[in-house]
């Protein structure tokens, strides 16, 4: 069995033993099994497929940015953001995403917190991509 642990720095959503787990590396697509080679990877925008039991469907996890840290018998996935495939509601994906634009329409182009809200745009825009 390989320890899976999903976390980003406000939370750990995802913390167990399982079979296998599938990460969107920026070399590729990197299937994990026990006994791993160690490697640190950066992740790029994609989804972390976790098989808890051999012939179970994957839970699925969208992150974006971030690195996976493997070692023989353990994955961390410590993602920039990440969220649950099934906790996602379009509408209220889209509704966030108009509501920051106009946020983002109000500031100046030097205000500090545009590139915060440009990141929360593009990270939205992301979780909507995987909705469809």
């Amino acid at each position: 069995m390989l320890q899976c642990e999903i976390v980003t720095p406000e939370s750990k959503l995802y913390s167990d033993e399982v079979n296998f787990v599938v990460i969107p590396a920026s070399e590729g697509e990197m299937g994990i099994y026990s006994k791993h080679e160690p490697v640190v990877t950066t992740l790029k925008a994609g989804t972390v497929r976790v098989t808890e039991t051999e012939g179970q469907e994957p839970v699925r996890y969208i992150v974006a940015g971030g690195y996976a840290q493997i070692e023989a018998n353990r994955v961390i996935v410590l993602a920039d953001h990440a969220a649950a495939l099934q906790e996602l509601d379009e509408t209220a994906i889209k509704f966030h995403i108009d509501d920051l634009k106009e946020k983002m329409a109000d500031l100046k182009d030097d205000d500090p917190n545009r590139a915060f809200i440009e990141d929360e745009v593009k990270w939205n825009q992301v979780l909507l991509e995987q909705t469809k």
